[in-house]
């Protein structure tokens, strides 16, 4: 009896060591080493403020559509028109953050997409552009929502017009 004590505290003591190790483990950041922020890589916070409004616009008119679909009194036809208006904005959500993604990829600093009825706006914060640019850009639009638009608008801005320092 006295053996199977022991081997249990032996393994109570090992399983609060190793607690304890990675607790304090020494291959963790230390708290007050600050990271360093370079302001010419990352997404800019006024266009991460843009896409929050979008997606919280689109996210009451969703809910708006819910409301419909589980409404008893709606007709089958206001239920039907509710899950297509619910299936065309998440296919704007997803076709805006892909092209977003692509013209990140393509070597831009951030790009901010927004797309309603009346067409695309593209949004580029780039030092520097030119006509082939925007061509380029426009032609990612184009196939991303699969032709759908006729105005799509390519907007090339400064990071210093985009956060306001300049006018």
């Amino acid at each position: 009896m006295l053996k199977k004590n022991q081997l249990a505290l032996i393994l109570l003591t090992l399983v609060m060591m190793l607690t304890i190790y990675y607790i304090k483990s020494p291959f963790k950041k230390p708290a007050d080493e600050e990271p360093i922020e370079t302001p010419t890589v990352g997404r800019l916070e006024e266009l991460t403020e843009m896409r929050l409004t979008v997606r919280e616009e689109r996210a009451q008119v969703v809910l708006g559509l819910d409301a419909i679909i589980a409404d008893i009194a709606a007709t089958i036809e206001q239920k039907a028109a509710a899950l297509e208006e619910k299936r065309y904005i998440n296919f704007l959500n997803e076709k805006e953050l892909l092209l977003e993604l692509q013209v990140i990829n393509a070597g831009y600093r951030d790009c901010f997409v927004h797309a309603t009825s009346q067409g695309v706006e593209v949004l580029v914060v780039a030092a520097e552009h030119s006509l082939e640019d925007a061509n380029e850009i426009l032609l990612m639009a184009m196939q991303n929502f699969n032709f759908q638009f006729d105005n799509i608008y390519v907007n090339f801005q400064t990071v210093e017009q985009v956060s306001g320092t300049v006018d």
